[in-house]
């Protein structure tokens, strides 16, 4: 593998140019401050190389800072051969053969909105400005492959794009690996990839061959088929001829002699109608003198109902006038009757009856103002529970309803304090309402532009409760204030808010009175205590005005206390009932005092009307006699009447009916005598293509015993359209050609499946002793490369191992094979590859041995490694001995180190390469400063 000898950038990140820095040495270490350009260093060299830059960077990252269209990076690569012969000059593949330099180009361009890069190979030193016009760009893959003949393969490479700080990842590799890796490197992976490509390629082959006998077995059930396929046809073709005998010969026949048959049979019903018509004259004229007498018959009860019907109006006014001339009569005997009972009640203590009376009205009247006044409380609780049920608002004070409808007149947006109010806790229910009681009527405006005009109408109607404009949002608080337990659903008043804030929740008085005197209490009960003292401000359950559990508990009290009220409301009214008849019977002993007289006065006025009322009263008895005779006679003759006007009207309709039938018949009977006549010409006219030998009575006959009617072959005909429209039928005659090219066929593909099976299973024997004899090959690369890490441990004093490797020409064992290595530190115990009992130092000397393992070969040097920073963790004493190894070993390294180490990093270096933090004033970065180690004099 090469060197690198020289490095220019040009327009790379925040360099302007940097022209040939020196790297023709063995060790280089890039130091410099955190931030001053070590990373972008090496990022440009693996970018130069077709390599991924580290810690997620790109080419593009750095293109971009320098804010220019076009970056270079050029360095000078040796190209000397590796060993004696001149052949093996490692660029030999690219066509330089005797020069010991070649110069490496990368371009980067900003194409559009997107950087692009290309590459370029020169022999010897050539400078940028010399390339400016070439033509021959490679493209990054072609690139890679010319760098991969080099010496720099894809797995180098992924060795080279080891990111900062991971310089001891590759101890950190499992067996598996490890192993993969040294085959990549040395090149038998790809022998390995190949022979899995060609036993893959075998295993498709075989998968093919199946697929071919499968179809084989599918093309000789195809033949039986074809077979099936010949007698369904001919089974088919039978059925079809049925089909069309049926259809052109017997089913024409068997429908003409239907229809001579039902022609036979129409002309005999025909004769048959006429019998029946001329019966159903005769039932007509017998209905016709059947409704005559059932006329008759209905008239003569008619008359019989209408003689009863005049002597009872008759009689009735008659009673009537009686009545009119006995009702005064009666009238003073009732006087008469009352006056007797009240003188006969009237007695002694006119005075004291007189005083219980006034005292019995007295009462009466407070009881009917306490039951008129329940009626109106019960009335408004049953709207209160109506308006709560209907969850709309509870109706408002006449005052509050004023207010509210002047402020709606003036479009003034407002709401009420109760229907922003929720308490979230329901013990506390009763001490809100006692806290809010007087504010049930505050007036909250949605805008505080209208308080003016709200304040004027206030003034003007005299509402003696606030009107509030300015609201704040209220707070959430989890303490035990009162305000902890209520919930506004808009903006509240401040002051509110602040006085509930103000007022703690106790659960007794006697908690309370625990409290420091200046402290604000209130109790569930709704007692409270403020710095006047304290007081109950309770309200009862049915006074709840705020928030839906206010409203709920309020609808619960009244549905309890309304039956209390209505018994209440029932008593009374018992009560007073009873008063109103004492009254009645007090009034009535103090009216028969003056009873006697009155009686006394009018006696011949009374005799007179009982002489008057006896004959008329006779007359009534004798009047009402008679009527009560008449009334089931006139019952009698109207159900008599109603059943003879019932049988006239069914024997007029029986009639009618009779009449439209006949009608019907005859018009039918004409019907069909035409269509009779028009079914004969229709059989002359339309049959006459049928031929003279099917129409024969004999062959008819036949047909009929064979196939008894059309109906018969009509379901035949459907049950063989039925089977042939069936998708299982053969209705192709090829099939016998087709068998026999198939059978050809089958005999070629069989004799070609077999030889392809006999080639691919002789591929597949010399594929597997091919492989079993490259296994040599893969065990004398383990052992090369067992041997390079050996001596490479032998210089760093570290003793190393590898365990044996079994390899077998076995896919299984093959995927599972391992390079497992043990190191021995100062002649302590054996240390595998990851086991966690390495120290940092240790670390990097078993990543640096294997990774210079991997780049020493026989015939030459062991090419570049890219090192970031590894002496990152490692103490004095181990920075000294990683050096001292690097300088035994055959290899280029590029080194990274920040300004903080010790000097002892520098120790193995031949030449140093110095980077500064760019200034904020300057647009490009300082130059790199570069030290080289005095050359030490010969002795």
């Amino acid at each position: 593998m090469f060197h690198i000898k020289s490095l220019e950038m040009v327009h790379w990140d925040y360099w302007q140019r940097v022209k040939n820095i020196p790297l023709d040495a063995k060790i280089i270490t890039i130091a410099g401050q955190n931030g001053s350009g070590k990373t972008t260093l090496l990022d440009a060299l693996r970018t130069l190389f077709g390599l991924d830059c580290s810690m997620g960077r790109s080419y593009k990252h750095y293109a971009r800072h320098a804010g220019q269209q076009t970056s270079w990076l050029r360095a000078v690569v040796d190209n000397r051969a590796t060993g004696r012969q001149l052949s093996n000059r490692p660029f030999r593949a690219s066509g330089f053969f005797s020069e010991d330099e070649v110069t490496l180009f990368c371009q980067i361009q900003k194409n559009g909105g997107d950087w692009k890069r290309q590459y370029l190979m020169r022999a010897g030193a050539v400078e940028i400005e010399e390339v400016q016009e070439a033509t021959d760009w490679l493209g990054l893959e072609s690139y890679r492959k010319r760098l991969a003949n080099a010496g720099l393969s894809p797995a180098m490479a992924k060795v080279l794009a080891l990111e900062q700080g991971e310089t001891d990842k590759l101890c950190e590799y499992a067996p598996r690996q490890l192993l993969d890796l040294v085959f990549q490197v040395f090149g038998d992976k790809e022998v390995l990839d190949a022979y899995d490509e060609a036993k893959r390629h075998q295993r498709d082959t075989e998968t093919e061959l199946q697929r071919f006998e499968a179809e084989l077995e599918s093309a000789q059930t195809n033949q039986e088929r074809l077979r099936l396929r010949a007698a369904n046809y001919h089974q088919w073709e039978g059925l079809i001829k049925e089909q069309r005998d049926l259809q052109e010969e017997i089913l024409p026949t068997l429908q003409y002699h239907e229809i001579r048959e039902k022609a036979q049979a129409n002309s005999t019903a025909l004769h048959e109608a006429r019998n029946s018509l001329a019966a159903q004259d005769k039932q007509l004229s017998e209905k016709r003198v059947d409704l005559a007498e059932r006329a008759s018959a209905l008239s003569t009860a008619h008359q019989h109902e209408s003689t009863l019907e005049e002597e009872k109006t008759i009689l009735e006014k008659r009673l009537g006038e009686i009545n009119g001339k006995l009702k005064p009569l009666e009238s003073l005997l009732e006087q008469k009757t009352r006056l007797q009972k009240l003188a006969a009640d009237a007695g002694a203590g006119i005075a004291d009856v007189a005083a219980e009376l006034e005292q019995k009205e007295a009462d009466y009247m407070r009881q009917r103002q306490a039951r008129d006044e329940l009626a109106s409380r019960i009335a408004g609780e049953r709207s209160a529970i109506a308006a709560l049920e209907s969850k709309s608002g509870l109706p408002d004070p006449e005052n509050v309803r004023v207010m509210r409808r002047a402020l709606s007149d003036a479009n003034i947006a407002h709401t009420m304090l109760p229907d922003i109010v929720e308490v979230t806790d329901p013990r506390w229910q009763g001490a809100v309402e006692g806290m809010l009681r007087s504010y049930t009527s505050v007036v909250l405006l949605e805008y505080a532009r209208d308080a003016a005009a709200a304040y004027r109408i206030g003034e003007k109607e005299r509402y003696g409760h606030f009107i509030v404009p300015d609201r704040v949002t209220a707070p959430e608080v989890k303490d035990q204030s009162l305000l902890a337990v209520v919930r506004f659903s808009a903006k509240a008043p401040g002051w509110l808010i602040d006085q509930l804030a103000r007022v703690t929740r106790v659960d007794s008085a006697e908690a309370g009175a625990r409290l420091p005197a200046n402290e604000e209490w209130i109790t569930p009960d709704a007692y409270h205590r403020e710095r006047r003292g304290g007081r109950s401000v309770f309200v009862e359950a049915a006074r709840y005005r705020f928030g839906q559990a206010g409203r709920a508990q309020r609808l619960a009290a009244l549905q309890q206390s309304l039956p209390k009220l209505e018994a209440q409301e029932d008593q009374l009214t018992i009560r007073i009932s009873k008063l109103a008849g004492e009254v009645s019977a007090l009034k009535a002993r103090i009216a028969g005092v003056d009873a006697a007289k009155e009686l006394v006065a009018r006696q011949p006025e009374f005799d007179e009307a009982t002489h008057n009322a006896a004959p008329l009263k006779a007359t009534r008895t004798e009047v009402g006699s008679r009527l009560g005779e008449l009334f089931p006679l006139i019952k009698k003759t109207t159900e008599e009447r109603t059943l003879a006007d019932n049988a006239w009207q069914n024997a007029k309709r029986s009639l009618a009916d009779s009449e439209a039938h006949g009608r019907l018949s005859q018009k039918r009977t004409q019907e069909e005598r035409s269509a009779h006549a028009r079914a004969l010409i229709d059989i002359r006219k339309n049959w006459r293509h049928l031929p003279i030998a099917w129409r024969r009575p004999a062959r008819r006959a036949e047909l009929v015993e064979q196939h008894q009617n059309a109906h018969q072959v009509n379901l035949r005909i459907g049950h063989l359209a039925t089977d042939l429209a069936r998708e299982d039928w053969e209705t192709d005659s090829t099939v016998v050609d087709q068998h026999v090219r198939l059978t050809a066929l089958l005999q070629g593909r069989q004799a070609e499946t077999e030889e392809r099976r006999y080639q691919n299973n002789r591929a597949i024997e010399a594929t597997t002793n091919a492989r079993g004899a490259y296994i040599e090959r893969l065990r004398y690369t383990i052992k090369t490369y067992s041997r390079n890490i050996k001596e490479l441990g032998e210089l760093a004093n570290i003793e190393v191992h590898t365990d044996p490797v079994r390899l077998e020409n076995d896919d299984v064992q093959l995927a599972q094979a391992g390079l497992q290595v043990r190191f021995k530190f100062d002649g302590k115990g054996p240390i595998g590859l990851n086991d966690g009992e390495a120290s940092g130092g240790q670390q990097v000397m078993k990543s640096l041995i294997l990774l210079i393992g991997l780049l020493k070969s026989d015939d030459g040097s062991g090419g570049f490694v890219f090192i970031d920073e590894p002496f990152a963790h490692l103490d004095i004493r181990n920075i000294q001995l990683v050096g001292e190894f690097l300088k035994n070993t055959d290899a280029q390294y590029l080194m990274t180190t920040p300004l903080t180490h010790n000097t002892d990093v520098y120790d193995p270096s031949e030449l140093t390469l110095i980077t500064s933090k760019k200034k904020k004033e300057s647009h490009w970065a300082q130059p790199i400063f570069v030290l080289q180690r005095r050359a030490e004099k010969a002795a």
